[in-house]
């Protein structure tokens, strides 16, 4: 049975040179792009097909000079991919349009819900309500004191405690 080699990371000063485009296209790699998006910012594609494009890239990320400053800078935890705002709405755009297609009316609904909110247009508000029975039965008083009147007493809170005007209920 083979025994797995542990190697040493790579140091700075051992990798190879790259040319500014290469250059590039590792910094779109490690910013999240796939590698044919990453070859389409680093290179001049304006004239090419899609499968050349497509075969360019593959070539361009399995170079081994572009290899070892991927796996370099992923061993550095240099490419942890940035959610960014705009990817983050267009996911959401994508799976909403996914559930549309499917018939799945809720799932697009909650899709969209979450755009407003990531966009700032639905803001969930929530308030903190003290919880003060004797204020609460104090404002039930004002429009029902019978109904305070009961709900004090199955509480044991004193009507004294409720009623402002001190007057007293049978």
């Amino acid at each position: 049975m083979a025994q797995r080699q542990i190697t040493k990371p790579i140091e700075a000063k051992e990798l190879p040179d790259l040319t500014e485009q290469q250059q590039e296209f590792v910094r779109q790699r490690l910013a999240g792009k796939n590698a044919t998006d990453a070859y389409r910012a680093a290179y001049d594609t304006a004239d090419m097909l899609q499968r050349t494009v497509w075969a360019e890239a593959s070539r361009t990320n399995s170079n081994p000079n572009v290899a070892a400053w991927l796996a370099a800078s992923r061993e550095a935890h240099l490419g942890t991919a940035v959610l960014t705002l705009n990817g983050h709405m267009a996911e959401l755009e994508r799976l909403r349009e996914i559930a549309l297609k499917t018939g799945n009316i809720g799932a697009a609904v909650q899709a969209e819900q979450l755009r407003g909110k990531v966009a700032g247009h639905q803001i969930e508000r929530t308030q903190e309500v003290p919880i003060d029975p004797v204020q609460t039965l104090k404002d039930i008083a004002r429009d029902q004191p019978d109904i305070a009147a009961s709900l004090a007493a199955q509480a044991g809170i004193p009507w004294a405690d409720i009623d402002d005007s001190k007057r007293t209920l049978n």
